[in-house]
């Protein structure tokens, strides 16, 4: 079977048990303040504004929600999928700790048939355990720590493109040619959201792209329930002793003193897109 057209970099988004159609399993109650199933397939916003940040700036991306392929598919062949991707980088999230078991999983099928490619995870969970990551998980190479990493990820895919080591990409944990780990500072933690740009015409380009819907819908029931958020602020000023994002979290992991909001005229713009 051919390979697809090939990109610079896709980012994939795991189910939370990558064998959840074989394991038999009796799913608790989830919030419902997003429409995701217990797979949890609704992939994090910064998909869209990463994606969006590395079109702008000369690079190919692809969005994969394979959790969802997998949920409107029983006989979907994940393997084979992968296999025929082509692509220089290979990112996954885990940004929501129950996708923990999928990322990793999955990153490490994606080492076995790409094993030259370099696998890039991220998000706010990958950001808080990324020494026990790089330690202990061989198929990953690189984190990206924080709560925006656009910049960073345009450096760091700079860096891969000309072959160098990326000593100076801001908020990377990787591990060098010989193995080493090693940890450059979280210095990039921007004040403002002006510059992160949610744009949705992105996404629409992706589909026509690649010729495939359904890799970029953010949720299984998305075409019969269809909504999408717009982002107005980063950090939290409050401190819930039951959540992972609250101020205490922000500035003691990803190095964030306040909230970073978006301005009033900027949202108008992105809602009217």
């Amino acid at each position: 079977m051919d390979s697809m057209p090939g990109v610079d970099l896709v980012l994939l988004h795991a189910p939370s048990v990558y064998d959840f159609r074989k394991r038999p399993t009796m799913h608790g109650p989830i919030s419902d303040v997003v429409p995701s199933t217990p797979v949890f397939e609704m992939y994090p916003l910064g998909f869209v504004s990463m994606v969006g940040y590395l079109e702008q700036n000369g690079y190919k991306a692809r969005i994969v929600n394979l959790a969802v392929k997998m949920l409107k598919n029983p006989k979907f062949d994940v393997e084979q999928f992968i296999k025929r991707l082509d692509a220089k980088v290979f990112g996954f999230d885990l940004h929501w700790l129950p996708h923990a078991a999928g990322s990793l999983d999955l990153a490490e099928i994606v080492k076995k048939h790409h094993p030259d490619a370099p696998i890039l995870l991220g998000g706010l969970s990958a950001s808080y355990f990324h020494e026990e990551i790089i330690e202990y998980f061989p198929q990953i190479d690189y984190i990206l720590r924080g709560d925006t990493t656009e910049k960073p990820l345009l450096d760091l895919m700079n860096h891969i493109s000309a072959g160098k080591e990326p000593e100076n990409v801001e908020n990377l944990t990787w591990r060098t040619k010989d193995g080493r780990k090693r940890i450059n500072p979280m210095t990039f933690v921007p004040t403002e959201m002006d510059d992160l740009w949610i744009d949705y015409g992105e996404v629409i380009k992706l589909v026509l792209r690649h010729r495939d819907l359904e890799s970029t819908l953010p949720y299984e029931s998305f075409m019969s329930y269809p909504f999408t958020a717009v982002l107005t602020c980063k950090g939290c000023a409050y401190n819930c002793i039951t959540c992972g994002g609250s101020c205490y979290a922000f500035k003691n992991s990803f190095n964030r003193d306040g909230p970073a909001h978006k301005s009033a005229e900027k949202l108008v713009e992105e809602i009217n897109v």
